[in-house]
């Protein structure tokens, strides 16, 4: 049960924040499976959290990493980049320095990974 209220307090806050700390649009997991061509799936956890399971297609950059990548990820301008790690906070971090950096079709993944595994979404794992 503590779980439970844990996760749910969890999620909650990654909606406030994106909601009112001037972050990007939300995008749901439904939406995100319903369309993947059209985003770019951005996982900003470490390498060992993105091997043990994440989304199929996404691309691992560490949060720490992002403005070494900031080239890459510019070249994504055609599609929405969804950006998202395990509660929020580190893609919090990430969205941040992009939009210093003038990257404008950013989005954050509803509930980011603890959201996706609540729902028992499909996860690809590194062998």
């Amino acid at each position: 049960m503590k779980k439970l209220i844990l996760l749910i307090l969890v999620l909650f806050s990654t909606d406030i924040i994106a909601k009112y700390a001037g972050t990007n649009p939300l995008i749901t997991p439904e939406r995100l499976l319903e369309n993947p061509n059209k985003y770019v799936v951005l996982d900003v956890r470490s390498k060992q959290e993105f091997d043990a399971g994440h989304i199929e297609g996404a691309v691992n950059i560490p949060h720490y990493n992002v403005m070494e990548q900031l080239n890459v990820i510019k070249s994504w301008n055609d599609k929405t980049i969804v950006v998202h790690c395990r509660s929020g906070k580190r893609a919090w971090v990430a969205e941040q320095m992009l939009m210093k950096q003038n990257v404008a079709n950013l989005a954050h993944l509803k509930g980011d990974m603890l959201e996706w595994q609540a729902k028992k979404l499909p996860l690809k794992k590194v062998d």
